[in-house]
């Protein structure tokens, strides 16, 4: 939620973004360098009162037995990296990314998409991550306690699973679902791989789309089709993902399409998008 909240004001030179690493008196010393312009600068003992008291230093730790071995420092989620794959993707390369909300209809237009457009890579960052921990890797046994911890993820293992599996497809127009999430994904993945031509963002009400995955959970027997876990989801999306489409409209990337409609009025759409940049593709093999 916070993150789309300082890249606005970055955009519009208004965020002094500081280190919160060091000591508070010295975090606060690079508070002053911003404050102090604007405010005026306080006299000594107002300073003084203002200024946050020093924390005392630790004490010094015991020392260890000898026949007992340090403990080992516990790995930050960010240290978490997946080796990259030998090779390149085509510098021509088509990226398209496909968003929705849950349950409006994402997984049968990318099965449309892949039947009329010879070619084309689906890729899933879910399905690829799922992959991870089933393979029992160092990866995605580490990604698996994240999540049971209820923790995220680190952006750049999903990246580089993204990226791996572009590379080791040997394609070079990729549909990739239900991705990004979030701003900082999005961000990343452009920084990292490349933008999209293209990101189709399919639009349905939250009443039709629980309408569906309460019909779907009928059968499915996926755990998170039912009311209150569907209900977090489309909370989750609103406040991360919506972001994501804002981004892209404000770039002239996003195409928006009502998911309402039967799934053959919704491909009828998708078609209107997509073949311009299929036939451009081609043209460029």
């Amino acid at each position: 939620q916070s993150l789309p909240v300082k890249t606005h004001y970055e955009k519009k030179g208004l965020a002094h973004v500081i280190s919160a690493v060091p000591a508070p008196e010295e975090v606060f010393i690079e508070v002053e360098k911003v404050l102090d312009p604007l405010l005026g600068k306080a006299d000594d003992g107002a300073r003084a009162a203002a200024a946050p008291p020093a924390e005392p230093a630790p004490a010094p730790a015991a020392p260890a037995a000898a026949d007992e071995a340090p403990a080992p420092a516990e790995a930050a989620p960010a240290d978490l990296t997946v080796p990259p794959v030998p090779g390149e993707l085509p510098a021509d390369s088509t990226i398209l990314f496909v968003l929705g909300g849950p349950g409006s209809g994402k997984g049968t237009q990318c099965d449309r998409i892949k039947v009329r457009y010879q070619g084309v890579v689906h890729l899933s960052a879910g399905d690829l991550l799922r992959a991870e921990v089933a393979s029992g890797s160092a990866v995605g046994q580490a990604c698996e306690a994240l999540m049971k911890d209820g923790k995220l993820v680190p952006v750049s293992v999903t990246i580089q699973l993204l990226k791996n599996a572009m590379i080791q497809s040997g394609g070079s127009f990729f549909l990739i679902d239900g991705f990004p999430r979030a701003l900082d994904q999005a961000e990343v993945f452009e920084s990292g791989i490349a933008k999209p031509k293209l990101v189709l963002f399919f639009d349905c009400p939250e009443e039709e789309m629980e309408k569906r995955l309460l019909k779907r959970g009928e059968t499915s027997g996926r755990s998170d089709d039912n009311a209150d876990t569907i209900r977090k989801r489309f909370k989750t999306f609103i406040e991360q993902s919506l972001p994501v489409k804002t981004y892209y409209e404000e770039q002239s990337l996003a195409c928006v399409i009502s998911a309402v409609p039967p799934p053959e009025e919704v491909f009828e759409e998708v078609k209107k998008a997509l073949d311009p940049i299929a036939q451009l593709a081609e043209g460029q093999e």
